[in-house]
């Protein structure tokens, strides 16, 4: 306990003037002079635990001193907190669990200490009994903006997703804020597992319900896009992939491929052309590039669409703009080009081997694949593609 920081150890010198305020009063109070001298002289024993960094055997003498009661309450809450942020949850859970055996406290104390318990329990990992307890205080009225903050978190670790969209529109009326973004998700989690299942039907009507709770929704529009795909109507789902560029231009090129197919399965390959150029001049992208160039390849010849490659390059550099460069052009080189080609895709396919291919705009976390919550900070819609001459 050497160097014991000045943070760590301030909480535990205001609890020991706080025990001396309370242990000085019952003193005054008090005819028992050999209880006040018992009292006093555990008081100096933990304090000078406290002044020789033994924050720990000081807390032990403390505690013990320290009866539960209206005027202590909130002390022992602080102290099962100060545990809990220590890492020690054990030790809170204990705490709180003896403020809430005391039955002489008032209805808003035990409330107080079932909030800090439930707390705990969270933290400890302990979701069930967790949300036990947060249920607890909602029918009591007590905590609760907090407490369906807490088991919103818990539905969405458990993937209860039925009872995360009710808790989420509670929340909504009680703090006034709309969780639509949100609740969408959740919707499309339900209709992703019936469509998992094989029951598309259902699905349909959940991303139906995500798209009426955020009409914004890019996820359920893309789900809805993949469902109809998969059902044969490839009409229905190029109408779903169309409308992400309304609702978040920078997820576009998550469409363009699964659109292109569904137009020419439709043979209406005029209308790949027609999109893609438009997606080009209007937002570019190297998504768009590489599957105009493909098209070129298609009509045309390699060379022509390498050419076009160079030129798409030279306006806006992208590394995964190169090494379709160097695949395409090694078709129709020879000789030293062709081997000093190969020394280049080598070198192009290490550059990208181990690079992320999106970026959470809240916490800054990358990752190679699309995830609609991010693994870091559980934010949703967060994750973008990565801009950029390493990204789109």
């Amino acid at each position: 306990m050497e160097n014991t920081p000045l943070i760590i150890v301030l909480p535990f010198v205001i609890l020991a003037f706080m025990l001396g305020y309370f242990l000085g009063r019952k003193k005054n109070d008090s005819n028992d002079s050999a209880s006040s001298y018992l009292l006093s002289s555990d008081y100096f024993k933990g304090l000078n635990y406290l002044l020789n960094e033994q924050t720990d055997k000081a807390i032990d003498v403390f505690v013990g001193m320290l009866e539960v009661g209206e005027e202590t309450v909130d002390t022992h809450i602080s102290l099962g907190n100060l545990y809990r942020q220590r890492g020690e949850v054990e030790q809170a859970i204990k705490i709180h669990q003896n403020v809430i055996a005391k039955p002489s406290l008032s209805l808003a104390k035990r409330n107080d200490a079932l909030y800090e318990l439930a707390r705990d329990f969270m933290h400890a990992g302990l979701l069930d009994r967790a949300e036990n307890l947060f249920q607890a205080l909602l029918q009591k009225q007590s905590h609760v903006p907090s407490a369906l903050k807490y088991l919103l978190s818990i539905y969405e670790q458990e993937h209860d997703w039925s009872e995360a969209i009710i808790t989420a529109k509670k929340l909504e009326s009680a703090i006034n804020k709309s969780y639509s973004l949100q609740v969408a998700h959740f919707y499309c989690e339900l209709a992703l597992a019936n469509y998992q299942s094989g029951n598309s039907k259902e699905a349909l009507k959940l991303v139906k319900k995500a798209l009426g709770t955020d009409k914004q929704s890019v996820r359920a529009s893309i789900l809805e896009g993949e469902i109809h795909h998969k059902l044969g109507n490839c009409k229905a789902a190029t109408r779903a992939y169309r409308r992400v560029e309304q609702q978040d231009p920078l997820l576009i090129s998550e469409v363009l491929e699964p659109l292109i197919h569904c137009y020419k399965e439709l043979g209406n390959n005029k209308e790949v052309k027609t999109y893609l150029e438009y997606v080009l001049n209007k937002y570019g992208g190297i998504t768009s590039i590489l599957l105009y160039a493909e098209q070129i390849q298609s009509r045309v010849d390699d060379k022509t669409a390498a050419l076009f490659i160079v030129e798409s390059l030279r306006k806006k550099p992208s590394l995964r703009g190169l090494s379709s460069l160097i695949d395409m052009s090694l078709d129709f080189t020879k000789g030293t080009a062709h081997d000093n080609l190969l020394i280049l895709q080598e070198i192009t396919n290490k550059l990208q081997e181990n690079k992320p291919v999106y970026q959470c705009t809240q916490c800054g976390f990358h990752v190679k694949s699309m995830y609609w919550n991010c693994p870091s900070c559980k934010s949703w819609s967060s994750i973008k593609p990565i801009q950029g001459i390493e990204g789109e």
